[in-house]
């Protein structure tokens, strides 16, 4: 008999009625029309220009949000997230707060993918492939 696949982990778009810590930044800032089905993540992300409280140095671009509630309460570091592909500038996964379940990337092409792991849980990648990066301000 085959065991049972392991769960993905679940992951969404912040909401309204997700508290979010983005500074100064709301999620409209940063996109719209941003969904997640299955594996595949479509919609637009904005071009956002000198966005300090995401980096002194790096901090123009598109911005993916993403809000992952089993990570609130959890150990730091029990899910993990990496970008992947063209201009991924991380080299490493980055631990999602444990405080909000709240993690922001920064986009550079939509040949990107998002490696998610978390453990005991199967790894999942987003594909960024149907987003549409703008690449000037409105």
């Amino acid at each position: 008999m085959k065991s049972p696949k392991p769960a993905t982990s679940k992951v969404a778009i912040p909401s309204g009625k997700t508290s979010l810590n983005l500074g100064e930044k709301t999620v409209q800032d940063l996109c719209e029309n941003v969904n997640i089905e299955g594996d595949n993540v479509t919609g637009t992300l904005k071009y956002v220009e000198n966005w300090t409280e995401f980096s002194k140095t790096d901090n123009s671009g598109n911005f993916l949000p993403l809000y992952f509630e089993e990570a609130k309460g959890q150990a730091k570091g029990t899910i993990k997230v990496e970008l992947k592909g063209t201009g991924a500038k991380l080299k490493k996964p980055v631990a999602v707060d444990e405080k909000d379940g709240l993690t922001v990337f920064q986009i550079h092409d939509k040949d990107n993918t998002l490696e998610i792991t978390q453990e005991g849980k199967e790894t999942r990648t987003l594909n960024l492939s149907g987003l549409e990066l703008k690449t000037d301000q409105v």
